[in-house]
């Protein structure tokens, strides 16, 4: 059989470059342009962004930013979502998924109700959590009343300058409401990814292991929880990289102030709720430059954390 050959192969690598050039051109115009203009940005001191003008180049956003005591704040509500949060609902999404893995009957039926939560809107999904954990008539605090519980005022915040411990009380209350959420929030798209990766694993270990008699305990840990590894780094790296983008959820449980009621300062907030914080008043010297530190700020560390997992994944990922 004669074999195909091209009578120009150069010709033909420009000509897929030339198909290549329309979404070459979009990610240059959408992604590239906007962040060497948010990093050019972040150094021009004072800048207004109606003239352009700015009094020079220097790094003192950062300084100032890493030294706001509402962005550390910030980082810290952020870091809990990602490393707190991120974690025990991967876990709870990994018993479901080898529950759900174990049944053949209503498989499908459940596996859709597991993933409503990601096409619900998170707005109102929010909303509905601040309803139940509501402090008068909330189901949450019905609920403890059936047992003989005092309702807790889960929503509610403290003024820092009035207690600072009751507003670490309210602190702690309102971090465990966030946790909830998540847990809920972050069962959807994790179960099925899950429930994809045990059903990809080839069952042929799993007979094996039947008929060498291995407990079940050993066999999740010597032949699942290595094989459903790659699909484990997966869900850990684009949930952080999800978690540290959080905002709309922060909102709706707790307010456009990122607190309680009752609270007025920013107990809640998030990284990207102080560069929105930042942008609104962007009329304003050094506003944007600010928002544009903070984003800047923002990048490094999802960039870091994401090579550092990527990095520490390769020891204990086994792709076979």
């Amino acid at each position: 059989m004669a074999r195909l050959r091209l009578k120009n192969p150069r010709r033909f690598d420009n000509t897929a470059y030339l198909y290549l050039l329309p979404a070459f051109l979009l990610l240059a115009v959408f992604t590239i342009y906007p962040l060497v203009n948010t990093i050019l940005t972040s150094a021009k001191l004072d800048y207004r962004f109606l003239t352009g003008a700015y009094v020079r180049v220097s790094l003192r956003h950062y300084a100032d930013i890493m030294a706001d005591a509402t962005f550390l704040r910030a980082v810290f509500n952020t870091a809990f979502i990602a490393f707190v949060c991120v974690p025990l609902s991967m876990l709870s999404a990994l018993v479901t998924a080898l529950l759900l893995n174990s049944i053949k009957k209503l498989r499908g039926f459940f596996t859709t109700l597991y993933y409503l939560p990601q096409v619900t809107n998170v707005i109102a999904a929010g909303m509905v959590f601040a309803f139940l954990f509501n402090s008068n008539f909330g189901l949450v605090n019905t609920m403890l009343g059936w047992i003989g519980i005092d309702p807790v005022a889960w929503i509610s915040g403290v003024n820092i300058a009035k207690s600072a411990a009751l507003y670490n009380q309210a602190y702690l209350r309102c971090l465990f409401v966030l946790l909830v959420y998540s847990l809920w929030s972050g069962l959807s798209m994790k179960v099925v990814l899950f429930l994809g990766g045990l059903q990809n694993i080839n069952p042929q270990y799993y007979q094996v292991a039947q008929i060498d008699g291995t407990s079940r305990w050993r066999v999740l840990r010597k032949i699942t929880l290595p094989l459903l590894s790659p699909t484990t780094i997966y869900v850990f790296i684009t949930s952080v990289i999800t978690a540290f983008k959080a905002y709309s959820a922060v909102v709706a449980l707790f307010g456009n102030t990122y607190g309680p009621i009752g609270d007025n300062s920013k107990m809640m907030i998030t990284i990207v709720g102080y560069i929105i914080d930042a942008l609104g008043d962007y009329l304003s010297a050094g506003a944007i430059s600010i928002a544009s530190a903070a984003a800047v700020i923002l990048l490094l560390i999802i960039m870091g954390l994401t090579a550092l997992q990527l990095k520490l994944s390769q020891k204990w990922v086994h792709y076979k």
